[in-house]
């Protein structure tokens, strides 16, 4: 659930990416858009997307509204395998080059966490968050950063997460 802790959390990295020429370079959490979308998505991305238009946190990306509706390609029929089938499934990012999803039915993320195979080929695939709120306040804002990406102490974004106090 995104609530107004998560928004101030946003909003904290968003002044801290802007305080910074280094940090601004790769990474992005831009406004949220004023008008809720009008977009075949899980209630929580709609929700991320009224907080934030989407993000780039490192190695950690939440699509912005524009590039959801193409991303979903990612998962269709000859693709890549998903469990169920595409319908039941929605692309909102990715860690690294790996797809992140959310399963309509109860709003977990899950991903492809080998980083050593091509996502499509990957055996594993595996449930990371009950939320998305909970995903990213973790993954990409928190200190299961590092471990999510294979990133080393000297990665940008680890040392902004280390400028804000939440690793």
């Amino acid at each position: 659930m995104i609530t107004e802790e998560f928004r101030k959390s946003l909003a904290r990295a968003r002044e801290a990416i802007d305080s910074s020429e280094e940090w601004s370079i790769f990474n992005s959490v831009p406004a949220g858009v004023s008008r809720r979308p009008d977009l075949d998505a899980p209630e929580e991305y709609l929700d991320f997307l009224m907080a934030a238009d989407g993000a780039t946190m490192g190695s950690v990306v939440i699509l912005d509204r524009k590039y959801a509706a193409k991303s979903q390609a990612l998962i269709s029929p000859g693709r890549g395998e998903v469990p169920e089938g595409p319908d039941d499934w929605f692309v909102v990012g990715k860690i690294n080059e790996n797809p992140v999803l959310v399963k309509r039915r109860d709003g977990s993320v899950w991903t492809y966490p080998d980083m050593l195979t091509s996502w499509w080929a990957s055996p594993r695939f595996e449930r990371v968050a009950d939320s998305l709120a909970e995903f990213v306040s973790e993954q990409a804002l928190g200190s299961g950063y590092m471990r999510s990406t294979g990133c080393t102490e000297t990665d940008e974004w680890w040392q902004l997460l280390r400028h804000l106090g939440n690793v």
